[in-house]
């Protein structure tokens, strides 16, 4: 039942190959044999893998699978658990805490998850953040606006990836933004049936990419998250990814307080061990921190930082998940970007046009189109159908040269959604 001699068996909880290819490719170039636990099987076993365990509620109050998790890794002799999911690092936490593995302990993994329990700790440890409060009825909402100054940003305590996520300039909003943020979570504990709200930061989103070692956190670099502000009311609107960019384009002062306060944010939170992604804006008064998440960071940032620096972010988070001490140093010095066509309008794809002429452009490294004609997307704001539609990724020797190309290649390519009596045009 066990897997080769002296070739470390690793479980992990989920994959996507759309977004997450570069996990099993990194399982591949360091010999680890993967063990993936999915909600269906795939139709043929990635590569890189070397076997599926099928758990069809495997997002279903994932504490409940600790147990046959737990079994099913001692069967196969396996050496570590990892996540790249949200949903499911408290799950990886608490199987490595059972079998004794490495990784982010459960406390500071559940500290992490829950935005208001996180925002108290780094208000005590003087770590600089927004104004907030927290909520846990619709009421307890209304007397915190009032204490707060508009506009705001109201969002689960529990929720990450921008899921959840309103700012409001009125209050007659709140009703809905409510709703928003808390019927999705109804399945978690009561203690995440509440809202934090916080004043609005004006400024760019960075995000600082880090590794912790035994207690000592090494920073890699840091990531601009180009956000479009979308408005999906009068008085409330939602953030939308557009573009991601390695390395961040802030002055290196900035990159340096963001740095220091990634040292004293995870410190507060008790991470000794794993990759962490910490959010923070800019703002006209300073460097004021969003949040820490204890995974890797999300969509191609991974794959973005290893080629504009050499560093395999993907490779350290399985490293680290082993007990070994990963390879962070940068190789070369460049600049990666993705940018993401996103739906704008609600209905059918009518056509897709000019992805060969994007994969053309100069400096791109793909593009990546997700639909085609027959399937209903909509924009963010309108639910869990397809958001995002394709993207390109982009190579270049600085972050404003992959930027420009990126922004040249994706308007090359055209998506037509057909809605009842009109097609539009996304670009």
């Amino acid at each position: 039942m066990r897997g080769q001699p002296n070739v470390p068996g690793l479980l992990i909880l989920d994959w996507d190959p759309r977004y997450r290819s570069y996990v099993l490719e990194a399982c591949l170039a360091l010999g680890i044999e993967a063990h993936l636990v999915m909600r269906e099987a795939p139709a043929e076993l990635p590569a890189g893998a070397v076997r599926v365990h099928v758990l069809p509620g495997l997002y279903d109050d994932p504490l409940q699978w600790v147990g046959e998790l737990a079994r099913y890794v001692r069967l196969h002799g396996l050496a570590g658990v990892f996540t790249h999911e949200d949903e499911l690092v408290v799950l990886s936490a608490a199987l490595s805490d059972e079998l004794g593995f490495p990784g982010a302990s459960l406390p500071a993994v559940r500290l992490c998850m829950d935005k208001a329990a996180t925002r108290d700790r780094f208000a005590a440890a003087g770590v600089p953040g927004p104004r907030y409060r927290v909520a846990a009825s619709l009421d307890e909402a209304r007397q915190a606006l009032a204490e707060l100054t508009l506009p705001v940003v109201l969002k689960p305590v529990a929720a990450s990836g921008g899921q959840g996520v309103t700012r409001l300039t009125d209050a007659s909003a709140l009703p809905q933004a409510w709703e928003w943020a808390v019927e999705p979570y109804g399945y978690l504990p009561a203690v995440y049936h509440r809202v934090i709200i916080e004043e609005f930061l004006e400024g760019p989103l960075v995000s600082v990419e880090a590794a912790v070692v035994d207690g000592e956190v090494h920073v890699v670099t840091a990531t601009d998250g180009l956000q479009t502000i979308e408005p999906v009311g009068p008085t409330q609107s939602r953030f939308v990814y557009d573009a991601l960019l390695v390395p961040t384009r802030l002055p290196a002062e900035d990159y340096e307080a963001m740095a220091h306060w990634t040292r004293e944010a995870v410190r507060a939170l008790g991470i000794r061990t794993g990759i962490v992604h910490t959010e923070f804006k800019r703002t006209p008064h300073g460097v004021r921190i969003v949040e820490v998440n204890p995974r890797l960071p999300g969509v191609y940032i991974p794959e973005l930082v290893h080629r504009a620096l050499g560093v395999d972010l993907a490779g350290a988070a399985l490293q680290l998940a082993l007990g070994r001490r990963p390879d962070l140093a940068q190789k070369h010095r460049g600049a990666a970007c993705a940018r993401l066509l996103l739906a704008r309008e609600s209905g059918e794809v009518h056509a897709v046009e000019g992805a060969d002429e994007a994969a053309a452009a100069p400096h791109v490294v793909r593009a990546c189109l997700f639909v085609e004609p027959g399937d209903v997307v909509a924009p963010p704001h309108e639910g869990d159908i397809e958001v995002r539609l394709g993207y390109v990724l982009t190579e270049h020797s600085d972050p404003h040269g992959a930027l420009s190309a990126a922004d040249e290649a994706l308007a090359r390519i055209a998506v037509r959604i057909a809605e009842p009596g009109a097609v539009r045009e996304v670009r």
